[in-house]
């Protein structure tokens, strides 16, 4: 145990390490549960062998089963890395995590998330020189560049030499994360929520223009289970009660969570460091439950890139969404498909939905119309940034909101430069949202 930490931070590094363990076991059992151990471990080696380029729902590539035991195994692999390289155990673990749970549904496995790993870790060990902690984002967040890894190793055809080829560019990218994340997150002054999704669509994009400059194209796939989407919906339901159950036994409070409402979200806003984990854990669940409710309203399915959307707005409930400011931006997405150029349930609307609520801290900190402004915009930007980087970078949303940050922020920034100064009881602009 690091004698260095405090006896809070000591209590939270247990109960997250019991959370994320129990989390991975309840997925890990179910899975054999669900299928034969036999075509849980024959769908992991399909699940690992794909390129895993948007849309892949590894429930409909292989089994439930086994799309259950990939999230599974990889939610604990994250959890090693947070005890080996001594991560402070708080909002951007919590964050990280779940992210990395809910995209080994969608697009992660164990084989190209690894390189991802090491990159980062090269980056620091030859250029940065920081404490390894220091770089959780970029190595939980940095994974959503793994279909480049898988996409170069058994996109082409290229037997090992793809294999080899994928490592390497998996690890040249890790490192180009690590590296530019930081400069990207001075474009949207922290708005956009998935910072490192933004950085990784232009890695993702400068990786496939030079792809096609020797000729390589790529293609989306689509692959979109539905016949699991009762039991999904019941399944997520229960680990987000769990969450909110976990979160009162462990002392939520009312005072903090009201600091989290009020609160504008923009990044970095870690909810376990400046309330408790308690509460934190009760806003988990309640976003969570947002996300779930709104793909139940509308009707849509529950699958792999649909639990990626609703763990990834879970995992954020530590890191800057709360009800308050990822519902104007859900509305607007909702809004925005009512003239029917798109369909609330199609699956790019859906997962924008979802995903949308990166631009939470916009929300919070201009009010309800910027909200709904900013969700309405984001939606056909997300529609059709996908072949810019060949469909490889599985936070989509993430460089769509970063984009549309980028354009925003500036404009506001070159108009008024003190609207962007941060305060944590701040009060949003507009009066209707105190």
């Amino acid at each position: 145990m690091d004698t260095s930490l405090n006896s809070v931070e000591i209590l939270n590094r247990k109960r997250i390490t019991f959370l994320v363990g129990l989390l991975s076991l309840i997925l890990i059992t179910t899975a054999f549960i669900v299928e034969e151990p036999k075509e849980v471990l024959r769908g992991e080696w399909e699940i690992i062998t794909s390129p895993g380029i948007l849309i892949t729902d590894f429930i409909e590539l292989s089994n439930l089963g086994s799309a259950l035991f990939n999230a599974g195994l990889t939610t604990l692999m994250g959890l090693g890395l947070a005890w080996l390289i001594k991560a402070r155990f708080n909002g951007f673990l919590l964050s990280g995590i779940f992210t990395l749970t809910g995209f080994s549904f969608f697009g992660k496995t164990p084989f190209n998330i690894v390189p991802i790993f090491i990159g980062v870790y090269l980056y620091d060990a030859f250029f940065s020189h920081q404490p390894m902690r220091d770089l959780i984002a970029p190595l939980l967040f940095g994974t959503t560049l793994g279909p480049i890894v898988s996409q170069v190793a058994f996109g082409f055809g290229w037997g090992w030499m793809g294999v080899v080829s994928g490592i390497v560019l998996g690890i040249v990218s890790g490192g180009l994360v690590a590296a530019i994340s930081g400069h990207v997150f001075t474009f949207h002054q922290g708005y956009g929520l998935y910072n490192i999704g933004t950085s990784a669509g232009f890695i993702g994009t400068v990786v496939y223009m030079m792809m096609r400059g020797f000729g390589i194209q790529i293609e989306p796939v689509f692959y979109w289970s539905s016949e699991y989407t009762n039991f999904l919906s019941l399944y997520v339901l229960l680990i987000l009660f769990l969450l909110i159950i976990l979160g009162f036994a462990w002392k939520a409070n009312y005072s903090n969570y009201k600091k989290i409402l009020k609160s504008c979200g923009r990044l970095p806003s870690d909810y376990v460091e400046t309330t408790d984990l308690g509460t934190t854990l009760v806003n988990m669940g309640m976003v969570g439950l947002i996300g779930l409710g709104y793909v139940s309203f509308v009707g849509g399915d529950v699958n792999g890139p649909i639990l990626a959307g609703i763990f990834t707005v879970a995992g954020f409930g530590s890191l800057g969404k709360h009800p308050r400011n990822i519902l104007p931006v859900m509305i607007g997405v909702y809004l925005m498909c009512i003239p029917k150029v798109w369909v609330h349930t199609d699956p790019g609307p859906l997962l924008a939905a979802l995903f949308c609520t990166t631009l939470a801290p916009f929300s919070g900190r201009f009010g309800i119309l910027a909200g709904l402004a900013a969700g309405a915009l984001h939606l056909p930007m997300v529609m059709h940034v996908g072949g810019l980087h060949g469909y490889m970078n599985l936070y989509n949303n993430g460089f769509a909101g970063g984009l549309a940050m980028l354009v925003i922020v500036g404009f506001i920034k070159g108009l008024k430069p003190h609207l962007l100064e941060e305060e944590w009881k701040r009060k949003p602009i507009f009066k209707f949202n105190k």
